[in-house]
């Protein structure tokens, strides 16, 4: 029985050491010049917390790191391009999870297990209210798959149109595309070096999404000769556009962070008790799964373009 109870302990003791060396392979990758860091600085703290509470690395990058992305002038492209490079540098295991600057975290008690246990090189996700595929925030696995998806994804700034087309957010429904290999490409592609409306009218650039979702079809993982790469229903990824869930999370179900927090004050007053001890405003944030599940709901039944039923 002393046996068994030691042998017991040993395994605890090499799961623990297991799981931690898992988390050591995990990164929060935050891109942005000094400027950008510094105007959401509130929000990247709380990245930095969580990565801290939960074991993960955390890395602000500049996008000036590496000169092979310097020709990248639009810095959404060259974004890519940074952590194409950076996974380079990276153990073979590496796992990043990429988030735009105005991401803060929501719900911290609750890790990013499901996803990287999914096991896909590439996962990105629906946008809430629009049709287009997110750029801003994705996870990686440092892959050559993922690498050379993230590096083909900068290089459309060399096929940007004339007109408006959402910089690194409308290239990526066209990388994706190329990816999955789906038919329609030449028609969507076509659509997208056409664009020369300026944002002041976004009909053209609307219709050439369409013409891509239509391509890609609803969310589903799709397993490749070289790699695995996910797209992830609205609201089932680990961030999502908190407004649209009235800034509300849960430590059951739903997103962790929220996107689209722009002013920092809301992070130090309506997310956050104390930033600097990393503790969440309970009151305001947190709901039951059930509250933030009959708003999710809620949602989805005044939206059925974009939740359609079944």
């Amino acid at each position: 029985m002393k046996f068994l109870a030691l042998l017991i302990l040993h395994l605890g003791v090499l799961i623990s050491a297991s799981k931690l060396r898992t988390q050591s392979n995990v990164g929060i990758v935050v891109v942005g010049d000094p400027s950008f860091q510094r105007r959401f600085d509130a929000q990247i703290r709380s990245l930095r917390c969580y990565a801290n509470r939960h074991g993960y690395e955390m890395h602000l990058l500049t996008a000036s790191e590496y000169a092979e992305c310097k020709r990248f002038k639009d810095f959404f492209f060259r974004k890519h391009c940074t952590v194409s490079k950076f996974l380079e540098t990276q153990a073979p295991s590496f796992t990043a999870a990429v988030f735009d600057g105005d991401v803060v975290v929501a719900a911290p008690m609750r890790g990013l297990d499901k996803w990287i246990n999914h096991g896909a090189d590439i996962q990105l996700y629906n946008r809430c209210l629009f049709h287009e595929i997110m750029a801003g925030n994705y996870m990686v696995r440092n892959t050559p798959f993922a690498r050379d998806f993230l590096m083909r994804w900068a290089k459309y700034y060399d096929q940007r149109p004339s007109g408006f087309s959402s910089a690194d957010n409308g290239a990526i429904q066209l990388v994706v595309m190329e990816t999955i290999q789906v038919e329609g490409y030449n028609t969507c592609y076509s659509m997208y070096r056409n664009l020369t409306d300026k944002v002041t009218n976004l009909n053209s650039y609307w219709d050439y999404v369409h013409c891509t979702k239509e391509a890609i079809g609803p969310a589903r993982a799709w397993t490749l000769p070289k790699g695995r790469l996910t797209m992830w229903p609205r609201l089932e990824f680990y961030v999502a556009d908190g407004v649209f869930l009235n800034r509300w999370a849960s430590s059951e179900i739903g997103p962790i962070m929220h996107h689209g927090v722009k002013d920092p004050q809301d992070v130090v007053s309506f997310y956050y008790k104390d930033l600097d001890q990393c503790e969440i405003n309970e009151t305001s944030v947190l709901r039951s799964a059930k509250e933030l599940g009959e708003t999710a709901l809620h949602l989805a039944q005044s939206y059925p373009e974009y939740f359609p039923a079944g």
